[in-house]
């Protein structure tokens, strides 16, 4: 989460630039940040974070919501109306926005991976990002691929979980490799047998061999 400090810097920066005081609350309209006192607009950004608009005039005051991942997280409060006021408003209320999902990314070690495999991020990133998330950078890792059917994720999820969690040990490993060897061979068997060849079971490119040759 951002913290209180970086969103007053932010908004004090603002100000300076545009000339507009500026506000930020949570949802229970307790102040954040602020580059003046504000207190009498925290029964209206209460109601106004109740209410289903996104933006809205309260006297004298723009107020804006702020969301992270669709949930409202802030109110904006900007001192004035008109369009100019609504403008600036609008735009820093998009500015910590990004801020909220800039530092979610920095620090979130899902999306770190996510952007490791797809090549995202530059080696000197990579190094950095990793130790402030406390991820050894010289251990060998495995990376898996699975495609599972529709309406099958949740027993590939579940399969994955029971069969190569980590720590798991490697009898895991290996009772979680045999479920894997059955299916390969049983869809073979089903593939041979709607094609009416039965001479042979057959072998799918991405079953046991493949597993045996990606286990760290």
């Amino acid at each position: 989460m951002i913290s209180n400090q970086i969103l007053q810097n932010t908004i004090e920066g603002l100000k300076g630039i545009a000339r507009v005081e500026l506000c930020v609350m949570d949802v229970d309209g307790k102040e954040v940040a602020a580059t003046m006192d504000m207190g009498n607009c925290s029964k209206p950004a209460v109601e106004f974070a109740a209410s289903p608009a996104d933006s809205q005039e309260i006297q004298g005051y723009q107020y804006f919501k702020i969301y992270d991942e669709q949930q409202l997280e802030y109110i904006l409060v900007a001192g004035g109306t008109g369009e100019d006021v609504y403008m600036i408003g609008k735009m820093v209320a998009f500015q910590i926005q990004n801020l909220l999902v800039a530092y979610k990314e920095r620090f979130d070690k899902d999306n770190f991976i996510k952007n490791l495999l797809l090549d995202n991020l530059l080696l000197v990133d990579i190094y950095s990002r990793s130790k402030k998330l406390h991820i050894q950078t010289d251990v060998p890792r495995v990376v898996m691929i699975v495609e599972s059917r529709p309406g099958d994720r949740q027993n590939t999820f579940r399969f994955q979980q029971q069969g190569f969690h980590h720590g798991g040990g490697r009898e895991q490993r290996d009772r979680g490799e045999g479920v894997l060897r059955d299916r390969y061979r049983k869809r073979d068997r089903e593939g041979s047998q709607s094609a009416g060849d039965h001479s042979s079971e057959g072998r799918h490119p991405g079953g046991p061999d493949r597993i045996r040759n990606y286990r760290a």
